[in-house]
């Protein structure tokens, strides 16, 4: 009876454990009764295999709640660990994020800045202001035929008002705008800065006829046209070798070409550009001599002539000259 009441008594200490406390009051009252019936003596065989599967349970639950006691504890200690690693990374997190702050600040400055610098060169004449003032007063004077684009250094002559239909000769009034043009090209400020002649032509195809053999295809229309345009320049004192012309037929339209009519007019054209001199200074480039007169022929088919002289190359619609972006 004093065994059974010192475990009741152990079971009663408050050792931080429920499940433990609740256990050992269990097998306290289990002692308890098995003692009082030894008293009595009166104890069945029914009642002590009771008692005793009633005890055998108890230290089961034992076990078990022993066996969840470690594995808590063990978690307890293990998010402890966690806690403690990322009270310690929050630090370095901090200074990462604080950097990367300050990159993202540094990132919008520069796209600023960028866009600023790509908007001031965009706003960059690609000529001296006073030739500039000179093409746009050339082009009031003649709206109807010419317009200049200050942003590409380029006068645009419109083909219809230049030239007559399918013909390379230019028209007395274009000639006379030309001439005023060339004087422009022989300001001072860009004397030296070479020209480019581009024809252009919607895509109705050529008619050959027994007085157009020197035209067979659009990019020979667009080429000859070119070349007509810078002959032009040429005689109005432009130097030879400032200069070079090319066609590109129907192949850069600026316009859609109207299906079933007559193309578009935006696309029949010569555009002239002004840009810088490749040859370097204090170089001195060859000029010819004035072409001497040579007895009519036969059309043949037409040639291009490279601005320094030199023998000529036939045209060939498969290959354009390029020109060069501005």
């Amino acid at each position: 009876m004093a065994q059974a009441m010192a475990v009741f008594a152990r079971s009663k200490r408050p050792d931080g454990d429920l499940v433990m406390t609740r256990f050992y009051h269990l097998l306290g009252l289990v002692l308890l009764g098995v003692a009082a019936l030894g008293f009595t003596g009166c104890v069945s065989a029914d009642e002590h295999k009771r008692l005793q599967a009633a005890f055998d349970q108890a230290r089961a639950q034992l076990a078990e709640s022993e066996a969840d006691l470690a594995r808590a504890r063990a978690r307890i200690a293990e998010l402890e660990a966690r806690i403690a690693q990322l009270e310690k990374g929050n630090g370095a997190l901090a200074a990462l994020m604080k950097e990367r702050d300050l990159l993202a600040e540094r990132l919008a400055k520069l796209e600023a800045d960028y866009k600023k610098l790509l908007e001031t060169a965009g706003q960059q004449p690609a000529l001296p202001e006073t030739v500039n003032d000179l093409l746009r007063k050339l082009a009031e004077q003649y709206p109807d035929l010419l317009e200049f684009d200050e942003r590409l250094g380029m006068v645009r002559f419109k083909s219809d008002l230049t030239f007559d239909l399918g013909s390379t000769e230019v028209k007395p009034r274009a000639k006379e705008a030309l001439a005023r043009f060339a004087a422009i090209l022989n300001n001072d400020l860009i004397k030296r800065n070479e020209i480019v002649v581009v024809g252009h032509t919607d895509d109705v195809p050529i008619r050959l006829s027994a007085v157009n053999t020197m035209n067979p295809s659009n990019f020979h229309l667009s080429t000859n046209r070119a070349h007509a345009v810078l002959k032009v320049l040429r005689d109005n004192g432009v130097k030879e070798d400032r200069g070079q012309a090319a066609g590109w037929g129907e192949q850069r339209p600026i316009a859609p070409n109207a299906a079933g009519q007559r193309g578009n007019e935006k696309n029949r054209r010569v555009d002239i550009y002004i840009k810088a001199t490749t040859v370097p200074e204090g170089i001195v480039v060859s000029t010819p001599g004035a072409a001497r007169p040579v007895a009519p022929r036969a059309p043949r088919t037409p040639t291009t002539r490279p601005a320094g002289g030199g023998a000529t190359t036939p045209v060939t619609p498969s290959h354009p000259v390029p020109v060069p972006s501005n």
